[in-house]
């Protein structure tokens, strides 16, 4: 008699499932996983890779977000700054920093992923991407450099950076950051927050509510930032995506662009 018992896979810790074996879900490209087939006589171990990823999971958040902004916000038209503006400012915040988030993951995702093009264009993946001791790697770089190396590596014409959707990514990136450093508006870096004002002013409509408020932290907290910061990783990623000619993954491009309808 032979009998034979397959164990689904693990994360390497006898007893415990993967999470994405476990909810069954397939947004996962390659986490290590362990199977193990036990016949009377042997045992044979495969051991493969589960990669999770998670730009479309900033960008699906980020679509969110600012769908509740705009809830808000209409449930309160006409009515003067109240309580509820903590609310709008925290999903129009949250919004932001989830869209830059995205921007950021997928160039990471592109670079890393297994079978991808960007990495079979590195001689050495570890130290061209992670870096290595006195030099820095690529992981390393600012998001929207990642984007112009991705495209000097395929070959294709990098973003003219003075114009969009060049110039709306790299506005959202600094948002994001002016939110994520936030200092008093005192603080002696008070003159990156004027030059802020003037790259944003005229890109979306601000909050109707606090009136001659901090720019930034009160005017942005609006739907018209929220819905521009979304557009404008669609707009982005967009054209980036046309510039490869489907030298990247177009099934995850198009999963991602479907994510911040």
């Amino acid at each position: 008699m032979n009998l034979t018992v397959a164990r689904p896979l693990t994360n390497g810790r006898k007893g415990f499932l993967c999470p994405a074996h476990r909810a069954g879900r397939e947004d996962h490209e390659d986490v290590d996983a362990i199977q193990e087939v036990t016949n009377m006589n042997d045992t044979m171990q495969a051991t493969g890779r589960v990669i999770a990823i998670f730009a479309s999971q900033h960008l699906k958040a980020a679509s969110l977000f600012r769908d509740h902004v705009l809830r808000i916000e209409t449930d309160h038209v006409g009515l003067p700054l109240g309580a509820f503006f903590e609310d709008i400012r925290s999903y129009a915040s949250a919004c932001i920093m989830s869209s830059a988030a995205s921007l950021e993951t997928l160039i990471n995702e592109l670079f890393i992923a297994h079978e991808g093009n960007l990495r079979a264009r590195m001689s050495d993946f570890e130290t061209e991407f992670w870096g290595s001791k006195g030099r820095k790697g690529i992981e390393r770089k600012r998001t929207l450099d990642k984007y112009q190396l991705a495209l000097l590596m395929l070959n294709v014409p990098k973003f003219t950076e003075n114009t969009s959707p060049y110039r709306d990514a790299w506005a959202l990136v600094a948002l994001r950051n002016a939110l994520f450093h936030h200092k008093p508006s005192w603080d002696p870096a008070r003159h990156r927050e004027v030059n802020l004002v003037k790259e944003l002013e005229g890109r979306f409509l601000v909050s109707p509510f606090p009136e001659r408020a901090d720019f930034v932290t009160m005017q942005c907290m609006s739907h018209g930032c929220a819905r521009w910061a979304v557009e404008t990783v669609l707009a982005f990623v967009s054209e980036f995506d046309a510039r490869t000619r489907t030298q990247l993954d177009a099934k995850k491009m198009q999963a991602f662009l479907a994510c911040g309808a």
